[in-house]
């Protein structure tokens, strides 16, 4: 059968109703394309979005298109028929045109992806048949690509590897093609976790890879026990998910992170910064891998040292003076310390266990807190205040206090309320990446119409004293009539 095309930029016009259009005047089938140049990151399941230009191409059997059916069609769109561009489309295999352009692609020295209708013959070749599919990771994305040759170049021989946001699944079934023992693969679109299934029978590798559709299931499986963990969503996510993907890891394993911007790695660099030190291991095309390993206490143990003579005298005296200035600045610099990436930890546990509880140095100041509105519980007797909080420190705090009061009209507090993060913030939101925004719900029970406003303050703890509160980020607001 003869088929036409019909094309149309949909600059000011609804894309659901000519679509609808189309297909009510017989399309055969639909597709949109962009115009310019512009970059849609990965949607959530179940969304579809548009380019700010897009085109819409409608295909039409060649025998029902004539200048009447034209006029009808752009009339049923509501639009000039001369928008319309008409072209006769060639008669083609189509099941097969779409991997025509897909061909094997080399991932550092060994690695090759295949796909189905080609082969490779190269020496040494490791090589991981798949097809492009509906899930995303087919290795000719940068950041899926540099994480192939990351894969290739330090193959994890006979480790657990986790694969965060696996997509099609590429990146497990390499890492088990490269030797990994076994591999666990997560993802909140069922469709990818489908096709990772079925990617990992098409190469031989499914009694040795399971999937996992519910992030906590997966925390229970693998806490504490993976040798590598490979990341590749987008920066917001990555910095959102830092407790967790750190949590997967056993002592001294690595973390490999992709999908972010080289204008967003040093915010990613700071969410980890409390686990482990991220380091730049590839950059292309504006595209950024960071890779860090968790400590490994068996590296952190003391060498021997060799033999060699005492000092003695001046020497002596010199070294000892050396080490009491050195542990008379750590003293007075303990706070600082104790916030401090891989030693912070230690630090604090000291001096708790000498009975001096070191309270670190964050600063109440950065936190910015602005209200969203309050209003009446549903519950009878609560009034609950919506608020919205963002760390605008340079590097992470943990969640504040939220200190909701109730005032009355001339100014004077009516009720009070103190709340800890585990009150109102998940567990991922504990620690505040610079820049990270949560919102938060406060209630408290409702004295009555007296009460004509509220205010919000964030307010962080202190051994023994009462919290220390910012009236700088304080948010206010008056009570919805």
């Amino acid at each position: 059968m003869r088929q036409v095309s019909i094309t149309l930029a949909l600059d000011g016009l609804d894309a659901d109703a000519v679509e609808a259009a189309c297909f009510e005047a017989g399309a055969l089938a639909l597709s949109y394309t962009d115009r310019r140049d512009d970059a849609i990151l990965e949607p959530a399941p179940g969304e579809f979005r548009l380019w700010p230009a897009t085109r819409l191409q409608a295909l039409f059997d060649a025998e029902r298109v004539e200048p009447a059916f034209l006029a009808a069609l752009a009339a049923r769109i509501g639009c000039d028929v001369a928008r319309l561009e008409i072209a006769a489309v060639a008669e083609r295999a189509w099941e097969r045109e779409w991997l025509r352009d897909f061909v094997p692609l080399r991932c550092g020295e060994n690695l090759w992806i295949c796909p189905s209708h080609h082969t490779v013959d190269a020496p040494g070749a490791i090589v991981v048949k798949l097809d492009p599919g509906l899930a995303f990771g087919t290795g000719t994305h940068p950041t899926t690509h540099l994480c192939l040759e990351r894969l290739d170049a330090a193959p994890p021989r006979d480790g657990l590897v986790v694969d965060y946001g696996c997509g099609s699944g590429i990146l497990a079934i390499a890492a088990l093609a490269l030797g990994a023992g076994s591999a666990l693969a997560h993802d909140i679109d069922p469709q990818a976790l489908v096709a990772t299934r079925d990617n990992a029978a098409r190469n031989d590798v499914e009694s040795k890879l399971e999937t996992f559709a519910e992030a906590e299931a997966l925390d229970a499986r693998a806490a504490g026990r993976a040798d590598l963990v490979l990341a590749n969503i987008l920066s917001g996510p990555l910095c959102a998910l830092a407790p967790r993907l750190v949590r997967l890891l056993k002592p001294g394993g690595e973390l490999v992170l992709a999908g972010l911007l080289a204008e967003q790695e040093a915010e990613v660099i700071a969410a980890y910064a409390p686990w482990l030190t991220l380091q730049r291991s590839a950059v292309r095309d504006g595209w950024v891998v960071l890779v860090g390993r968790t400590p490994d206490p068996a590296l952190l143990e003391r060498k021997p040292m060799r033999d060699r003579r005492r000092p003695r005298g001046a020497l002596t005296i010199v070294a000892l003076l050396s080490l009491a200035l050195l542990l008379q600045i750590a003293h007075r610099e303990r706070a600082a310390l104790a916030t401090a990436p891989l030693i912070g930890a230690p630090v604090a546990q000291f001096y708790a266990a000498i009975g001096r509880p070191i309270e670190p140095s964050w600063d109440v100041r950065a936190y910015a807190v602005r209200q969203l509105g309050a209003a009446t519980d549903e519950r009878p007797g609560f009034f609950t205040v919506r608020a919205s909080l963002r760390n605008a420190a340079p590097r992470v705090q943990p969640a504040p206090l939220l200190r909701l009061r109730l005032l009355d009209l001339e100014g004077h507090t009516v009720a009070q309320r103190d709340l800890l993060p585990s009150e109102y913030a998940s567990n991922d939101a504990l620690l505040l990446a610079p820049g990270r925004r949560i919102e938060a719900e406060l209630s408290a029970l409702d004295p009555g119409p007296r009460v004509v406003g509220f205010e919000v303050d964030a307010c962080l703890p202190r051994a023994d004293r009462a919290p220390v509160c910012s009236a700088d980020g304080i948010a206010s607001g008056v009570r919805a009539p």
